[in-house]
């Protein structure tokens, strides 16, 4: 008898993933472009110095990269494990401990970029010497550096926007910020360089400024229109700001093992194939920046949204939404290589590489795609709270694995560049190890994980949740409320609350479809647990609150009114471009 239940419900309700399908690549390309955007304003300065002031600036600016690196750490520390916790608070319909999360990392920015600041200040001149070896460039590289130290808080704050627009469903802003930022390093490096020919303070300026603006514009996009972040009276807690800083671990930390393998890389090459060599992981390294738009872009635009199904404990979503990240990533990083490869020799010929570079542009493209798979699964540790797994992977696939790799290609004299793929298949099998241990534990206790996700599936094998899709009709909308009879009578639920069910669905549904026709589909989740039973909907769309459109009581939402009075409980949540409906009824009545 149960057996034949659970075929019915299987074969009548079943999930889809147009909602998700929807809010991700809403979502994507707008990330991919902010993260394009970062290289891109890098490659800009780097071509205005090079251009007015030499060879002599460009290696000043590269040598002063590692302060930048390091400003980039703070950012990612604080903006990535803050946008975490934030979507932690969404998924359990928290808002104001979100926003809580959003002002103590506005503050928190606030005080370790003044403290860097004053520190890089004091300590510039040392700094660098030590950068630039004591050697001809150092008043060059001290110009530069001491421009980045004072203008540290922009750096650091300008990531925090990016994260929480994306949160708050406003992807086009990113895309506006970049643009800004983009356009105004442009102007900037002009008006300072050529135009006043302030050299490297100018260059340096023209990136802090350009900064500020695209920073500005994004809190300003957050403040604008009722959002859920903005900026207010804060209450700092301890507890908190050590969550943030564990959250943010995994970004952070991958900032550091890139500056500390490249400078490890340099030498390694360098000492196996000489200024030839050099040149030529000059150009690799430059077209391994440009990929980090899908290596990055494809896993930030899902990491929200995974850490809010992971906290409500949606694990059909997690499941569609990664098959969705794989595959997007895949395709992309596939194109991206094939790409790279075909154009090798144009690309030789761009940098002045008098010789070969398909091998070099193969073994990139590899790397590419094998990277880009192995960082889907080290933002997916972070999104459900392995941070440890998620910094080991981190480690190995950013420094020790790549540097190691490099050592033995060098040493056994083979082809240099196989180092790349070699180590992102070693990433590999980290990554796999690391789940398969994960997995093996769980097994020893009442809550064993499922597969490669390791997913606690306790509720959908009790049958206490039922995941479905429909599209945006009332057609559909009314056969749900009917087939969710099925499910409450799995639950041995009472007719009177089988109809709470059922009307929830078809009242909400019809107001929802009827006010944001846009929508086109519906994720629907019945749930019956201890404490709670009821429904919440999911739906890609304007913000639109159908319980505070009841209170203008009028008869269209007089259903709505009814359900209010029913339920225990009613909450509204609009996050990630999506509003979340959930009715909450007291206890479960049986019919028994």
């Amino acid at each position: 008898m149960q057996k034949k239940e659970d075929d019915v419900m299987e074969s009548s309700l079943k999930s889809d993933d147009r909602v998700l399908k929807k809010a991700y690549f809403k979502a994507l390309f707008p990330i991919m472009f902010s993260v394009l955007g970062a290289t891109v304003n890098a490659l800009i300065d780097s071509a205005f110095v090079s251009q007015r002031l030499g060879s002599g600036g460009i290696a000043a600016v590269n040598l002063s990269m590692p302060i930048y690196l390091v400003i980039c750490t703070i950012g990612s520390l604080i903006a990535g494990g803050a946008s975490v916790c934030s979507s932690r608070c969404a998924g359990r319909g928290n808002m104001s401990g979100a926003q809580d999360y959003y002002r103590i990392a506005i503050v928190t920015s606030g005080v370790l970029s003044l403290i860097f600041t004053v520190v890089g200040v004091v300590f510039c001149r040392p700094i660098a010497a030590i950068l630039s070896g004591g050697g001809a460039l150092e008043e060059q590289v001290w110009q530069y550096c001491i421009v980045t130290f004072a203008g540290s808080a922009v750096s650091v704050m300008m990531i925090l926007p990016p994260a929480y627009l994306q949160l708050e469903g406003k992807n086009k802003a990113i895309s506006i910020s970049v643009v800004l930022m983009v356009v105004s390093d442009i102007l900037l490096d002009i008006l300072l360089m050529y135009v006043f020919d302030f050299g490297l303070y100018g260059a340096a300026g023209a990136s802090v400024i350009a900064s500020f603006i695209s920073m500005t514009y994004g809190f300003a996009a957050l403040a604008i229109g009722g959002t859920n972040y903005h900026v207010g009276k804060v209450k700092l807690k301890l507890k908190k700001m050590l969550e943030i800083l564990r959250y943010g671990s995994p970004s952070a930390l991958v900032n550091l093992f890139d500056t500390v393998k490249l400078l490890l890389l340099n030498l390694i090459i360098i000492s196996a194939a000489g200024d030839d060599g050099a040149a030529v992981w000059a150009v690799v390294n430059t077209l391994s920046e440009l990929s980090l738009m899908i290596v990055m872009g494809v896993p930030r635009a899902a990491t929200p949204m995974i850490v809010a199904y992971y906290t409500s404990m949606e694990n059909n979503g997690i499941r569609m939404l990664t098959k969705i990240e794989v595959k997007t990533g895949f395709v992309c990083s596939a194109v991206y290589a094939v790409m790279i490869t075909a154009l090798s020799y144009p690309i030789g010929v761009f940098f002045g590489i008098e010789g070969d570079m398909f091998i070099p542009m193969l073994c990139l493209g590899i790397y590419v795609i094998l990277s880009t798979l192995c960082t889907i699964w080290e933002k997916y540790f972070n999104s459900i709270g392995m941070i440890a797994e998620a910094n080991i992977s981190s480690g190995a696939r950013n420094l020790v694995l790549p540097v190691a790799a490099a050592s033995v290609t060098a040493m056994t004299g083979g082809v240099l560049w196989l180092f790349l793929p070699l180590s992102a298949l070693a990433s590999a099998a980290v990554i796999a190890a690391l789940v398969a241990a994960a997995a093996a534990r769980s097994k020893k206790t009442d809550s064993p994980l499922s597969g490669v996700l390791l997913l606690d599936d306790r509720l959908e094998r009790e049958q206490k949740i039922l995941d479905f899709s429909i599209a945006a009709n009332m057609d559909e909308a009314c056969d749900a409320a009917e087939k969710i009879k099925d499910f409450c009578a799995a639950n041995d639920m009472s007719i009177k609350m089988t109809m709470k069910l059922g009307l929830s669905i078809e009242e909400l549904l019809n107001v929802i479809i009827q006010k944001t026709p846009e929508i086109g589909s519906i994720d629907l989740r019945a749930f019956a647990l201890d404490g709670s039973t009821g429904i919440r909907i999911r739906c890609v769309g304007k913000k639109y609150d159908p319980f505070r459109d009841s209170e203008d009581d009028d008869d269209f939402m007089m259903g709505v009114n009814m359900i209010q009075k029913m339920a225990d409980l009613t909450t509204h949540v609009y996050t990630l471009g999506m509003n979340i409906i959930t009715i909450f009824f007291p206890d479960k009545e049986t019919g028994k």
